[in-house]
């Protein structure tokens, strides 16, 4: 892994070697991570606990070229972490090199069916589990901070429904709850007792088991994980063959984790608010970001700017059951029209610290989550009326209708579009093929419930739109790009000009809602309109 984005004070292409004790001077809040670096003849050899999610061994930060990542990969399934021994790093025959900073780190000592003994550095568990970003990071040692600053709300008459109370005090950034995979994983850690006892148990270990050195603490990372039974770990790391021996660098991937979480999760908070066109023009157009950063350690982040998103090691996450979360907003806020100025640079230098009265750098976040649960269960009821279109289709007009699937549109860039406006839940599209007298038809919807004005019903002619379909990634990025209108040039471009047309909604009081004789309606206006352009 290459870290893009280049922290200041470290040499060119530095290797993270190895990984070894916590400290923090007395005193002091923030908490640092002592680290074995090539090359070794430089000053700076730790990073900040906030630095968390990029802290792993064999990752080059400040890379001037490309690096392969290290190590071979190995994949396994879960029987109980909790049952996993505990042994120091020197213990294991794979360790690669003799590193005296980790040398007397803890590993959990994983055996595997096949005779392979794997040797999991604690920290890098901990960080592939629950450093996903600045704030998780940093909290990890602030005892008592999830009851501080999350209160939990059950429905006495719904078990299946909680509401997280975010208090106004928080430090935990506005991206958190914005971001529908870092708010679903949130409710995971506040709400699923195995895995909050573990977060926490970070913490109460730290003043357990953490030294006195002079004038710094210094601690010996360690934690006790969940049970994760089932879930699948895909590590990376050294094998020695000769003792069958696997010592993880990284781990890249958790996939079927049990959440034992209510189907229905709720954030709210008087902070909160959904933006709503009209406002008043804001000047110039938008600075934009430099290709790559400068992250400062040493300088608190202003309060004024919303959190620069850095590349990090995004660790795969996959839930074994989705559930749904919501970012409750009872206010409103008008957005500004962007003035036609010319656009300025945003300035490189940010910081990843937390904000101070004197700062003056933008904030910046890691991103450390690739949530790929499987979750479009949860929002295909967004087309009900479409879904109820279809069927009318079928036993009316004699037509073959066969779903493609419903999917995701994705995160592109800064672009908001993935996300619907009122609650911050994924944006989704669906596609069908409709068949008739030998003739066939792709029709793509997107979900628009939270806008002013519906999207039509895209038609594609079967005949060309195989193509479209297999590119839906390049059509997803182009259909975000063209702010949510269907990108024309582009399906002129794929299709043929005469090869794609739409076809207008029933007009309806309220968006998404359709009345049956107007379903009926439209079903007839579909069909009419296939059988011109057959």
């Amino acid at each position: 892994m290459n870290i893009q984005d280049n922290l200041k004070g470290f040499a060119d292409d530095t290797w993270i070697n190895g990984i070894g004790s916590l400290f923090r001077k007395k005193g002091h809040k923030n908490w640092g991570i002592n680290l074995s670096v090539y090359p070794h003849d430089q000053e700076k050899r730790t990073l900040l606990l906030s630095q968390a999610p990029i802290a792993v061994r064999k990752n080059v930060l400040r890379p001037t070229k490309n690096y392969s990542p290290q190590g071979e990969t190995l994949s396994f399934s879960v029987d109980n972490a909790q049952n996993w021994t505990v042994e120091v790093i020197s213990n294991c025959s794979a360790w690669p090199r003799k590193l005296k900073k980790e040398a007397e780190q803890w590993c959990f000592k994983v055996p595997l069916e096949g005779g392979t003994t794997v040797f999991i550095p604690q920290f890098e568990m901990a960080r592939a589990l629950f450093f996903k970003n600045v704030y998780l990071s940093r909290s990890c040692l602030d005892h008592g901070i999830l009851d501080r600053e999350f209160g939990i709300e059950y429905d006495e008459f719904d078990p299946e429904h909680v509401t997280v109370r975010v208090r106004e005090l928080t430090t935990c950034a506005d991206n958190m709850f914005k971001d529908y995979s870092y708010r679903r994983f949130l409710a995971w850690v506040l709400l699923d007792p195995e895995a909050r006892r573990s977060y926490e148990s970070i913490s109460r270990l730290q003043i357990n088991t953490g030294n006195s050195l002079g004038l710094y603490q210094i601690w010996d990372f360690q934690f006790e994980p969940p049970s994760m039974r089932g879930a699948m770990l895909k590590v990376r790391g050294n094998w020695d063959r000769d003792t069958n021996t696997f010592f993880v660098y990284e781990v890249s991937g958790i996939g079927n984790i049990a959440a034992n979480v209510p189907e229905e999760v709720d954030f709210v908070s008087p902070k909160f608010f959904t933006l709503e066109s009209g406002g008043g023009s804001s000047g110039g157009g938008p600075a934009e970001r430099p290709p790559e950063h400068e992250v400062e350690d040493e300088s608190g982040e202003s309060k004024e700017n919303y959190p620069v998103i850095l590349q990090g090691n995004a660790t795969i996450f996959e839930f074994a059951k989705s559930f749904n979360t919501r970012k409750a907003a009872t206010k409103t806020k008008k957005s500004g029209n962007r003035g036609d100025g010319e656009s300025t640079q945003a300035p490189n230098e940010v910081s990843t610290e937390e904000q101070g009265p004197d700062g003056m750098l933008p904030s910046a976040d890691w991103d450390g989550l690739d949530d790929q649960t499987e979750d479009t269960n949860l929002y295909e009821s967004r087309f009900a009326s479409f879904f109820k279109m279809l069927e009318i289709l079928e036993s009316k007009h004699d037509c073959e209708v066969v779903k493609l699937g419903t999917r995701k549109l994705p995160k592109i860039g800064r672009c908001n579009g993935h996300t619907m406006r009122d609650d911050c839940t994924p944006r989704v599209w669906t596609a069908v093929k409709v068949s008739f007298d030998r003739a066939s038809f792709y029709l793509l919807e997107v979900d628009m419930s939270d806008a002013t004005k519906p999207l039509s019903t895209k038609v594609i002619n079967a005949t060309v739109g195989d193509k479209l379909i297999e590119q839906r990634i390049d059509f997803e990025t182009r259909l975000l790009k063209n702010s949510l209108n269907w990108p024309k040039a582009y399906l002129d471009e794929v299709c043929g000009a005469s090869n794609h047309f739409f076809i207008v909604h029933p007009k309806t009081k309220k968006t998404g809602q359709i009345a049956m004789d107007d379903i009926e309606r439209w079903a007839a206006n579909v069909y009419r309109n296939l059988l011109r352009q057959r």
